[in-house]
């Protein structure tokens, strides 16, 4: 009997861990599909940034648009910089957060971040079952210890 107790040790360490990279990459996703909205926006400038080991560099547009309440944000987009500037003026598909548009909008649509936040809800749902297999070993287990 003592043989299963290190298995389940193993099980537990590996749903520990699966769960937390799964928190770790909903995070960084930043999954927050439904404080989403889409509106169109003016391209207004540009910036460059440099970039470094991890990441190459690129231009990051300034945005304007208009929110649903009808207010007009001036922002910068987050996401991966373009390695074209979008030339100033040009109108684009924006996404934004309704609870802070000032400090979150990116180009292009709702289907495009989706993609982004995929890895997240495959993670969540891998440790979802894995928590539910711990769950069914250890009341395998409690059968087997003599009572």
């Amino acid at each position: 009997m003592s043989r299963y107790v290190p298995l389940m040790e193993l099980w537990a360490l590996l749903v520990a861990l699966s769960t937390g990279v799964a928190v770790i990459v909903r995070l960084h996703a930043g999954y927050t599909r439904p404080y989403l909205e889409v509106t169109t926006g003016v391209v207004t400038e540009h910036t460059f940034v440099h970039g470094d080991e991890h990441n190459e560099g690129g231009y990051v547009p300034t945005l304007e648009f208009t929110i649903a309440t009808g207010r007009l944000v001036r922002a910068k987009a987050k996401g991966k910089p373009l390695s074209e500037p979008v030339e100033q003026g040009t109108e684009v598909s924006v996404l934004y957060r309704r609870d802070r548009p000032d400090s979150w909008c990116r180009l292009g649509t709702l289907a495009d971040y989706e993609q982004e936040a995929d890895p997240g809800i495959w993670q969540t749902c891998l440790g979802v079952a894995l928590v539910s297999g711990l769950f069914l070993g250890l009341v395998a287990l409690m059968g087997l210890l003599p009572g």
